[in-house]
């Protein structure tokens, strides 16, 4: 008896491991698949919280950053990250904006070990803590780079170029972006072709304040170069207001774009020394879109009746927004000048420049009440095929 019990026993063991065996997916996937689904879903739900109510991320700065992270509740570093900005002064705005540029920050830098000497460094350097939530905040890039390798001797370099730390420091916090650039291949040798030409101190350092996306002073140093020589021979005065603006639009306009933007002026009749003394007047013209370029000659031309003579004596004008400024307020003085209300001549170019404040107590709310139609002309609601209000100089 006792042998056929361990003979069935042992039967009953062997049977249940090669069912477990042949059914071991069955039994233990969905437990397996479940419990990571669940994982998956609270750290998901986790990470979201953590940027949305933490760093104040949202749409798509929010989407962004939950696609570059992975963390959960357990990692300790994004909060330590945040803490850390916290307990040294930036505010939530800050925080978000440079989570947003760069979310690896919260993943990637020891808040201890990297972000905090580096925050340090920059106090050390006479900044005060405003100046350096400022600077950092303007550019969050400062942080990815190496404090000894990069930082403290692009600093130093920009330093002797500057000849005073006081204008190194006024220079870093003008343009936060001149610490993100290799200075050794670009700013130290521009400047030395600057300084070759004679060009004087102070208008080298308006090049080192040049900000934007693409700042002219990182420019490749031979395109630079090219730039610069070939304003020289155009006559350029090397000293002018607009040099830095002019090298700027050399360095990033190719050769064909800036033909085909001469062809342009030409058949709204510029002769080529108009388009020479125009870009010396106003060069980051030339950068601008062809559909903008002909839509405000088109404005000024064939609208307004100026010449090109007239424009050349006031290129300020073409660097208003024609859409958002320069058309709405030439409407209000049709509209007024249609009812009477506006007989006397105007200073076109004083009109465009004047202050939004100004421009609506004077010409629309003066007279709203009594011609409504100027709200409408001045949002953009009213544009005529003829401008016949009275200017001065025409």
């Amino acid at each position: 008896m006792m042998m056929l019990v361990y003979m069935y026993k042992r039967q009953f063991q062997q049977n249940l491991i090669l069912y477990t065996n042949n059914n071991s997916r069955c039994l233990t996937a969905p437990i397996i698949s479940t419990y990571a689904t669940k994982t998956n879903v609270d750290s998901s739900e986790f990470k979201i919280s953590f940027l949305k109510n933490k760093c104040g991320l949202s749409g798509k700065s929010l989407i962004r950053a939950c696609r570059s992270l992975n963390f959960d509740s357990c990692d300790q570093r994004p909060d330590s990250v945040v803490d850390l900005f916290r307990t040294f002064g930036f505010p939530l705005s800050s925080i978000t904006k440079i989570i947003s540029n760069d979310p690896r920050i919260l993943r990637d830098f020891h808040p201890q070990n990297i972000l905090k000497p580096k925050l340090d460094f920059l106090l050390s350097i006479s900044l005060s803590q405003a100046e350096v939530v400022a600077i950092v905040t303007k550019n969050p890039r400062i942080l990815a780079r190496s404090l000894a390798n990069y930082l403290k001797p692009s600093l130093k370099m920009l330093d002797s170029i500057t000849g005073s730390y006081t204008t190194t420091l006024s220079v870093l916090k003008y343009n936060p972006k001149i610490l993100c650039y290799d200075l050794s291949k670009t700013l130290l040798l521009n400047t030395q072709v600057l300084l070759t030409l004679g060009v004087s101190h102070s208008q080298i350092l308006k090049f080192f304040k040049s900000y934007g996306r693409r700042p002219v002073f990182a420019t490749p140093h031979d395109k630079f170069r090219n730039s610069v020589l070939k304003l020289k021979d155009m006559g350029f005065d090397l000293e002018s207001s607009y040099f830095c603006n002019a090298v700027h639009t050399l360095c990033f306009v190719t050769d064909s774009t800036w033909k085909s933007k001469c062809v342009l002026f030409r058949s709204f009749g510029f002769s080529n020394d108009e388009i020479l003394l125009m870009f010396k007047k106003l060069p980051l013209f030339m950068c601008f879109s062809q559909k903008n370029i002909i839509a405000s000659l088109d404005f000024f031309v064939n609208k307004l009746q100026w010449t090109p003579s007239r424009l050349l004596n006031n290129p300020v004008v073409l660097a208003y927004s024609l859409q958002k400024r320069t058309i709405p307020r030439c409407s209000v003085l049709q509209v007024l000048f249609s009812k009477k209300l506006a007989s006397k001549s105007y200073m076109l170019s004083t009109i465009v420049a004047m202050p939004q404040r100004q421009f609506l107590k004077e010409f629309v709310n003066a007279h709203k009440d009594e011609v409504p139609e100027v709200m409408d002309a001045y949002h953009g609601k009213l544009n005529f095929d003829e401008y016949t209000f009275k200017q001065k100089g025409q």
